[in-house]
């Protein structure tokens, strides 16, 4: 065989395993949060995000659009995790610069994973997702979406753990502590979280804080904080 034609299949079969480790990593997907639980189990990625591999931009696409500083630093943070849906909505540039500000702060000092922000969410299962909360999601029926307009975001892991049945967790609960400590107009007025957390935390709906029964309740595996306004917010204090 020539030497052009060894390095022709050289070329050839590097090219394949190429594609093949790929495929491998997309079909294997991200190590996930949780004690030994498998992928099925659990709602996020582990560590920074997902892999953040798509072929496109394996075989050299190019974003659409360039993502912000901030976005680029939080998706860069080895103390942030996304699900794919999420870390999508970040490079899109749906997510509210207000968000990954408050998002960025809470990574500073916990590792967290986020569910979602606006792709992927639901509020109850089969129901898609539109600019209202739907009827039949407690007493907030019919009140704006802020997931919908990429002013939201869920954070179901801390450091590891679960939200759900880690209420009084130090670190679940210092993400409360976190989010209060942030100033008037950069803290969400839309945060709520498990009844215990809440308690706990003894915020005011001044501060941005919702505190009906009905909704920590049906918040009592993640924490959710969005802003219900596009610009500017509630909080009076």
């Amino acid at each position: 065989m020539s030497v052009v034609g060894r390095i022709a299949r050289i070329t050839i079969a590097l090219g394949i395993s190429a594609v093949l480790c790929v495929f491998a990593v997309l079909a294997i997907g991200p190590r996930h949060l949780g004690d030994g639980l498998s992928a099925e189990d659990v709602r996020c990625p582990e560590g920074l995000d997902d892999t953040g591999i798509s072929l496109g931009r394996f075989f050299g696409e190019k974003d659409e659009e360039p993502v912000s500083g901030e976005v680029r630093a939080l998706l860069e943070d080895p103390n942030f995790g996304a699900s794919p849906a999420a870390v999508e909505d970040l490079r899109a540039g749906i997510v509210d610069e207000r968000i990954v500000g408050a998002l960025r702060a809470i990574t500073e000092e916990h590792r967290i994973c986020v569910d979602a922000f606006k792709e992927g969410h639901y509020f109850l299962p089969g129901v898609e997702d539109g600019p209202f909360i739907p009827d039949g999601y407690g007493e907030a029926g019919g009140l704006p979406n802020t997931h919908y307009h990429g002013r939201a975001a869920d954070i179901w892991d801390v450091d590891g753990k679960p939200v759900e049945g880690n209420g009084g967790d130090p670190d679940v609960r210092d993400v409360g502590w976190i989010l209060a400590g942030l100033q008037r107009d950069e803290r969400p007025d839309q945060i709520i979280g498990p009844p215990g957390w809440t308690e706990a935390l003894d915020r005011s709906p001044e501060e941005g804080w919702i505190l009906e029964k009905d909704q920590t309740e049906l918040h009592k595996d993640h924490i959710h904080m969005g802003f219900r306004e596009e610009n500017g917010t509630k909080n009076q204090k």
